[in-house]
C-alpha cells in the first residue's frame, strides 16, 4: 500500500513539474513575441494541464478516498464516469484553441459556424452520454475508468487529426508560420506524440499501478512536444534586433531581386518610383509585392518596414 502511495505520490510530481514547464513555455513566447497566436498557445496548455489535474488526479484521489468507504460497485462505477465529465469544459476549450492555433499557424481564421456549433456539439454530447447512463440506456462496465478513458483517447485523437489539417493545405501566411517554428514534420512528431500516449492510455492499468503511472507521465510528457519545439526553434532563431539584413532575407526565404524591393520600401520609394531605378515594370514590382507580403506575413509596405525594422534593428 505504501510502495502505491510513494509511486502516486512520485507521479503526482512529475506530472506538476510538468505541467508548470508546458505553461511556462507558452507563456515565455507569448512574452517574447507579444503576438494573438501566443497568447493562443498559452491559453491552449493552460486549460489542458487543467483538465489533466481536474480529470486524472481528481479520480484518483477519489478512488483512494472511497476506497475504504462502503459505497456499492455501482456507485463507484458512476462516479469514475461523471468527475471527468464534469471537468470535460476544459478539454474542450482547449480543443478548440489548439485547432485555432493551427488555423492562425497557416493564416486562416475558424469559421462562425465552425466557432457557433462546436462547444455546443460537445455540450450534447456529454449531456447525452450522462443521461443515457443514468437511465442504464448505456451499461457502465466493471472497470469504468478504462472506459471514460478510451472515449476521451478517442475524441482527442480525432481533434488532432483536424489539427494537422491546416498544415497539409496551401498556407495563406508563411511568416507566422516561420515564427512559430512549425512545419509538416514537426506537426506530425506531435502527433505521434499524440499516438504514443493514446495508446498507452488505451491500456493504461493492464498491470496495476505501476503501469497507470507510467502512463501518465507519458501522457503528460507528450503534451509537451508543441511547445517545446516551438520553445527549440524561436531559440535557434536570431532574437528581434539582432538580426543584419541578409539573415532576414534568408529566414523568410526572401529572393535577391525581393531584398532589393524591400530595401527600396523601407527607404520609402513607391512602387513606380522602384520600377523606374531597378529597370522593371510597374506590374513586376507589384507581384514581387506580392510575393514578399506573403513570406513575411505582412499586409501592407508599412507593416513591411516595420517588421524589417523590428527584425534588423536598422532604422
Amino acid at each position: 500500500m505504501w510502495i502505491k502511495i510513494l509511486a502516486y505520490t512520485i507521479t503526482f510530481i512529475i506530472s506538476a513539474g510538468i505541467s508548470a514547464l508546458g505553461i511556462m513555455l507558452a507563456y515565455q513566447q507569448y512574452q517574447q513575441n507579444k503576438k494573438p497566436i501566443f497568447t493562443t498557445l498559452l491559453y491552449q496548455q493552460i486549460f489542458l494541464f487543467s483538465f489533466l489535474f481536474y480529470g486524472v488526479w481528481g479520480n484518483i484521489s477519489l478512488r483512494m478516498v472511497i476506497a475504504d468507504l462502503n459505497i456499492s460497485d455501482a456507485l463507484c462505477a458512476k462516479l469514475a464516469v461523471f468527475i471527468p465529465i464534469i471537468g470535460i469544459p476544459f478539454m474542450v476549450v482547449s480543443w478548440f484553441m489548439l485547432l485555432k492555433f493551427a488555423n492562425n499557424c497557416n493564416g486562416r481564421r475558424l469559421t462562425k459556424t465552425f466557432i457557433f456549433s462546436f462547444f455546443p456539439t460537445f455540450v450534447v454530447l456529454a449531456f447525452a452520454l450522462v443521461f443515457l447512463i443514468q437511465k442504464e440506456y448505456i451499461q457502465v462496465p466493471e472497470n469504468a475508468d478504462l472506459f471514460v478513458v478510451r472515449i476521451l483517447v478517442l475524441l482527442n485523437l480525432v481533434v488532432y487529426m483536424f489539427f494537422l489539417m491546416p498544415f497539409f493545405i496551401k498556407t495563406k501566411d508563411v511568416g507566422l508560420l516561420k515564427e512559430t517554428g512549425l512545419n509538416k514534420n514537426r506537426v506530425l512528431i506531435i502527433f505521434g506524440g499524440t499516438l504514443l500516449y493514446s495508446g498507452v492510455m488505451f491500456f493504461f492499468n493492464r498491470f496495476g499501478y505501476i503501469s497507470t503511472c507510467i502512463a501518465l507521465v507519458v501522457l503528460f510528457a507528450s503534451n509537451l512536444v508543441l511547445p517545446a519545439i516551438i520553445r527549440f526553434q524561436n531559440q535557434t532563431t536570431p532574437e528581434n534586433g539582432n538580426m543584419d539584413f541578409q539573415s532576414f532575407c534568408n529566414f523568410y526565404e526572401i529572393s535577391k531581386r525581393e531584398a532589393e524591393i524591400i530595401q527600396e520600401i523601407c527607404s520609402g520609394k513607391s512602387n513606380k518610383a522602384i520600377a523606374d531605378k531597378l529597370f522593371i515594370t510597374l506590374q513586376t514590382v507589384k507581384d514581387h509585392n506580392h510575393r514578399i507580403f506573403t513570406k513575411t506575413g505582412v499586409k501592407s509596405r508599412v507593416q513591411l518596414a516595420n517588421l524589417v525594422r523590428e527584425k534588423t534593428g536598422e532604422n
